[in-house]
């Protein structure tokens, strides 16, 4: 059986900026989607599907009437709040916590806003950013389904080929299966071409786009901060929350865990998938969660204990660790000696800074575009 995986957790906001980039561009003719179905977070010592919306609120068996009462007054205010407006304005260089707190959330309505509202890598963040984040993902939520995302069938894997088959249209060329070993220069110290590892064939170019896994003494590293993340993926042939009616679908499964919920020092993060969402075979499911590296710099050691504890039927697992940036902390790209280096992409859900880099690309070599 033949099974795809991804280096980093993304998922397509519904009405975000992926969704309206694929649109524009009319890539979207070249994919297709799956609605991501459940939202899980760790409650009372079990997983639980976090409700996303007024009805599955108020049908939520694990809030007490009180709590589902307090929580839609909560989500109401960051819903309507305006950016500019006093009530606003007053939770600057506030965190999170003094917010929640403010509306008297309980501990069990911290943890439900938290994992499956806030929707963030991080431990904390500011009452301003949860604010936007809460804002952000009700908005998205009923455009295509009762959670604001959705997925590529196959994974994320078909968005770079949806953009590729796009620009093959208009000419582009695609040179496979092997890698640059040198760059040119030419007498000003500018980009002026390539040397391919296989053939040894020199392709020539005005400018060049470089991952920042090349570097050389003569290419500007990224400014910003890196972190290293902990991936595990655990490929099962039952889900992590078996379906409770035959009508309930489980193609695409958010996981969301914050620290210290089942011996994990840091939140985790990640996606199950079922079959129907053609990333793993049929009648299989795979499993894919992140976390922020520990001191050991051991993604098994990060994770393999917490992730036992969750699921079932495992056949198959998988650790490893990418570099991401900081999330709030990717520089602006620069345009030196006709090379732009990319960014790691961040350790959060969406593809908000990748597309805006890409903006920032476009426009320093076509700035008259």
């Amino acid at each position: 059986a033949v099974v795809s995986t991804q280096s980093t957790g993304k998922l397509c906001y519904s009405a975000g900026p992926m969704v309206e980039l694929l649109r524009s561009s009319n890539c979207s003719r070249y994919l297709e989607f799956k609605a991501v179905n459940r939202s899980f977070v760790h409650h009372d010592g079990e997983l639980i599907q976090a409700p996303c919306n007024r009805e599955q609120v108020f049908n939520c068996k694990h809030l007490k009437v009180l709590e589902k009462r307090i929580m839609m007054k909560f989500v109401t205010f960051a819903l309507q709040v305006e950016a500019d407006s006093e009530e606003y304005l007053e939770w600057e260089k506030k965190d999170d916590m003094e917010l929640y707190k403010s509306f008297k959330l309980t501990d069990s309505l911290i943890n439900l806003v938290r994992a499956s509202l806030v929707v963030s890598s991080r431990e904390s963040v500011s009452a301003h950013e949860a604010i936007r984040s809460i804002k952000h993902y009700l908005k998205n939520v009923g455009v295509y389904g009762s959670m604001p995302f959705i997925c590529p069938i196959y994974g994320a894997g078909e968005l770079p080929q949806a953009f590729a088959r796009f620009s093959a249209v208009f000419g582009s060329t695609y040179v496979l299966d092997t890698a640059p070993t040198q760059l040119h220069f030419d007498d000003e110290g500018n980009f002026c071409g390539v040397t391919m590892q296989e053939t040894g064939q020199k392709l020539t170019g005005k400018y060049c786009v470089l991952s920042p896994n090349y570097s050389s003494e003569s290419i500007k590293p990224p400014t910003n901060s890196l972190q290293s993340i902990s991936h595990a993926v655990y490929l099962t042939h039952t889900s992590i929350k078996p379906k409770s009616k035959p009508t309930e679908q489980d193609d695409v499964s958010l996981i969301h865990i914050l620290p210290d919920y089942i011996g994990n020092t840091s939140p985790i993060s990640g996606y199950e998938f079922g079959p129907r969402s053609m990333v793993p075979a049929e009648g299989m499911y795979m499993v894919h969660v992140t976390t922020p590296a520990g001191d050991s710099d051991n993604p098994r050691e990060d994770l393999e204990n917490s992730v036992d504890q969750i699921t079932c039927g495992v056949l198959y697992k998988m650790f490893f660790t990418t570099k991401m940036s900081i999330e709030g902390d990717v520089a602006a790209p620069e345009l030196s000696n006709h090379i732009i280096r990319t960014s790691f992409p961040t350790h959060n859900v969406g593809y908000k800074e990748s597309i805006e880099e890409a903006k920032t690309f476009f426009h320093l070599l076509y700035p008259d575009e």
